[in-house]
């Protein structure tokens, strides 16, 4: 019996020493990140803690569900997402870094109004004088206005400052080249090709503008001069033409129209100058109707007697051809010829206009049917008729 009871006993004893296995802890779910930044070296921060990673960084654990994506870097707006995270799933993310600008003011001030505003080579839309928010650093001002040299230079801007530029305006000098010139003058043929080389070219018709006057020499029955002898006439007197070719530069020169860098200097010479006007052409055709607006800016009165000075303008035809040469030089094509002067050949007087100003011109014209309206300009000069120095020139050509 006590035997019994003694193994009784180290059952019981045994039974209640028996423990349960222990139960293991719940397992974290996790998903990953493949993260993708256009600016390295961004610190990645995952609900507003750091990982102590960085941009480029492909593969961050990131326990399941939803997280705050945080990617920071110095100069740059902090990069900031919501994102979900799948089980045992990759999430891709492309992050895109803006650089915090820093921006100041310039003023941009000049001795014109209405003046375009170019910053970087970029026109910003606006006129002078205005201000222009930018970054800061080194920019380029550009002034453009028509009829006036581009002035540029270059400016520093400072943080949340204005800072003042000046840039003043200077117009632009057109000089005229009066060419006298016959169907039949056989060195009106070099003389010609000069010419075209000059105002398309080496110059550009910006700053050079050519009108051709035809002459009743050494044939008199140029189909030109035909076309229109009184104002090939009334030039030709007024400059004592005697030979063909002749060439007038404002007026004032006359080169040997076969050496062109005879003519290239005299044109150089007047190009140096500035000029006291500033002269806008513009031109329109409805039908057979030819109408010309003409600005006419006065800006400086210095040594100007307006009782001396008229307003010519020239109405040309330029690439005009033929099948066979109407002379006997071989020439069949023939640029910038004059076909009418307004309001008459003596031009309008300036002598009322004689304050510095703006002032505006209007001529109209019957084209003639047998010209080519596409092929139409208009040259407009300011021309002292004692001196006979032609100070200023503009055109539609410009």
């Amino acid at each position: 019996m006590k035997n019994i009871l003694f193994l009784l006993v180290i059952v019981l004893t045994l039974i209640s020493c028996k423990t349960n296995p222990p139960t293991e802890p719940n397992q974290a779910e996790y998903g990953t990140i493949n993260l993708r930044s256009n600016i390295d070296g961004a610190e990645i921060f995952v609900d507003n803690i750091s990982t102590g990673k960085f941009t480029p960084d492909s593969l961050i654990t990131v326990t399941v569900g939803s997280h705050i994506l945080e990617l920071k870097k110095v100069g740059f707006f902090t990069f900031v997402d919501t994102i979900d995270i799948q089980l045992n799933q990759e999430t891709r993310i492309v992050a895109t870094l803006s650089v915090i600008m820093d921006f100041g003011i310039i003023n941009v001030l000049s001795n014109e109004s209405d003046a375009e505003i170019y910053l970087d080579g970029i026109n910003t839309g606006k006129v002078t004088p205005d201000t222009i928010r930018t970054t800061i650093g080194e920019h380029i001002v550009e002034l453009h206005k028509d009829g006036y040299n581009i002035t540029i230079d270059t400016i520093t801007v400072i943080k949340d400052i204005q800072t003042d530029i000046q840039l003043n305006l200077i117009p632009f000098k057109t000089v005229l080249l009066e060419d006298f010139a016959n169907v039949s003058c056989n060195p009106c043929v070099v003389s010609n090709k000069i010419l075209e080389q000059l105002t398309n070219h080496t110059f550009g018709r910006k700053r050079l503008v050519a009108v051709k006057f035809p002459t009743n020499f050494p044939s008199p029955v140029d189909p030109f001069f035909l076309a229109n002898g009184p104002d090939c006439t009334s030039r030709m007197n007024y400059y004592n033409i005697q030979i063909a070719p002749t060439n007038v530069i404002d007026g004032l020169f006359k080169p040997i129209p076969s050496d062109s860098n005879d003519v290239k200097s005299k044109i150089l010479t007047q190009l140096e100058k500035v000029p006291q006007f500033v002269i806008l052409v513009d031109h329109s055709i409805n039908g057979n109707n030819y109408t010309i607006n003409i600005t006419l800016e006065i800006k400086d009165l210095s040594n100007l007697d307006f009782s001396n000075l008229v307003l010519h303008t020239v109405v040309t035809e330029t690439n005009i051809e033929f099948a066979t040469p109407p002379g006997s030089n071989g020439e069949t094509k023939f640029f910038d010829v004059m076909r009418k002067m307004l309001p008459g050949n003596q031009g309008e007087s300036l002598t009322s206009y004689n304050q510095i100003g703006t002032y505006t011109f209007q001529r109209q014209l019957t084209l003639n049917s047998n010209w080519n309206a596409s092929n139409i300009n208009t040259v407009v000069y300011v021309q002292n008729t004692n001196t006979k120095e032609i100070f200023q020139t503009g055109s539609t050509f410009n």
